[in-house]
């Protein structure tokens, strides 16, 4: 159903180096731990993170962008949007805290993070709001454990502890 709606926000799929993405939020590293444990056990990382093409600020993903950075990946699958398409809305968590598009940036970049969970990016199609994890294809990409990745003997204990 969303595939034929895909043209009107994501611009392109890609494989980009992971030191070009720049976070807007902090993660919860208990989740990150579990996405590593996850992510292993399937063998495939199965949806991309979500960028502004413009700027590379992740707007869905962060826990995955942390636990692909954590197993040693220097590059990964990436859905870029123009965030500031009308069809993309960023919306808040949190009842004290109502983000712009040009905020979410502008953390990022300042590297002053908002606390975990506080964006939402909606899409809307045809009136409706989806979030924009709904919307974005799999990618499937492949993930092999490799001994030979920074930080794969930190990743092993990680999967034996949780």
């Amino acid at each position: 159903m969303f595939c034929s709606y895909m043209h009107k926000f994501v611009t392109r799929i890609a494989i980009v180096n992971i030191g070009d993405i720049r976070p807007h939020e902090e993660t919860d590293m208990m989740h990150t731990y579990e996405l590593v444990r996850d992510i292993l056990a399937r063998g495939v990382l199965v949806k991309p993170i979500v960028v502004d093409e413009a700027s590379m600020v992740i707007l869905d993903g962060h826990h995955r962008f942390e636990a692909l950075k954590m197993m040693g990946f220097k590059s990964i699958p990436v859905a870029m949007v123009d965030y500031f398409s009308d069809a993309i809305v960023v919306e808040s968590w949190r009842n004290n805290i109502r983000p712009t598009k040009a905020e979410v940036i502008d953390h990022a970049r300042s590297g002053i993070l908002y606390p975990y969970k506080t964006t939402r990016h909606m899409v809307i199609l045809d009136g409706k709001r989806y979030h924009i994890s709904e919307v974005v294809p799999e990618v499937n990409y492949k993930v092999v454990a490799n001994a030979s990745k920074p930080g794969s003997e930190v990743v092993e204990k990680l999967v034996r502890i949780i």
